[in-house]
């Protein structure tokens, strides 16, 4: 991941529905993104930091291309087709979505994971959604 990028700007400059939305992430104990309708990812919390190795603070914010890095990828860490993922049906289509998909850890080993994306459309300007994932019991 790089690490050039700005973290996202201060809170007092983001609408209330997505500072309410990094607060609900910041206590959930599973690892979760928020990606805009761009697919930048804007904020991940404690428990996605600590399986990609990267705390947000360090990373800022994740263009697509950036952290598509992580995944999905096949079982040998080759990117995939991410058309049919659960993240590209929620901001494409607005509806939740569930799979399963490999991604990459901080370590370059392959995880495979359970995630579930719910669109987001917040009252103020941002529209984007919420991911999270777990990993698979092997």
């Amino acid at each position: 991941m790089r690490e050039d990028r700005e973290p996202m700007a201060d809170a007092a400059q983001q609408p209330l529905d997505l500072i309410l939305a990094r607060n609900l992430m910041t206590v959930l104990e599973i690892p979760s993104f928020l990606v805009d309708s761009e697919g930048i990812l804007v904020f991940f919390n404690e428990a996605a930091g600590e399986l990609l190795g990267k705390r947000f603070e360090e990373t800022g914010q994740l263009s697509r291309d950036q952290w598509n890095e992580i995944g999905p990828v096949d079982p040998l860490g080759n990117p995939v087709d991410s058309t049919g993922m659960p993240l590209r049906v929620a901001l494409r289509e607005g509806r939740p979505a569930h799979g399963r998909f490999h991604m990459c850890t901080d370590a370059r080993s392959i995880v495979e994971v359970e995630t579930s994306a719910f669109p987001l459309v917040s009252s103020g300007d941002f529209h984007g959604a919420l991911v999270v994932f777990w990993p698979v019991d092997p």
